[in-house]
């Protein structure tokens, strides 16, 4: 890849340590899908962020997936589904899992790590 601005291989670093803050429910990085921004990018910083974006949405996926599966605590989840039922814009702004379903998305996305 040609050279890659200092800014973008920041985020792409932070997109690899840290995927869980660029899921679709966390407004924290959306700055960087802005036309403004994208209009400066260079086709390979562009590719480069969209590779990575692939990755976050496909362990958003499976962190989800996880977490629907596993809920954390079942009267955590009981009074979720009571405050949706009495108000269907009553939803989680962010998704927090346990270590369990840390371990799990782990094993899911990294089938060669031992357990």
């Amino acid at each position: 890849m040609s050279e890659v601005n200092e800014g973008v291989q920041i985020i792409l670093n932070r997109m690899e340590s840290n995927p869980e803050e660029f899921f679709a429910d966390v407004g924290k990085w959306r700055w960087i899908f802005s036309e403004n921004l994208r209009e400066v990018m260079t086709e390979p910083e562009k590719a480069a962020i969209h590779s990575a974006m692939v990755k976050v949405r496909r362990l958003e996926i499976t962190a989800k997936a996880v977490a629907t599966v596993m809920p954390q605590d079942e009267e955590e989840d009981m009074g979720w589904q009571k405050a949706a039922t009495a108000d269907m814009s009553q939803k989680p702004k962010k998704m927090v899992i346990n270590a369990a379903q840390a371990e799990m998305i782990k094993r899911l996305n990294n089938p060669k790590v031992v357990v």
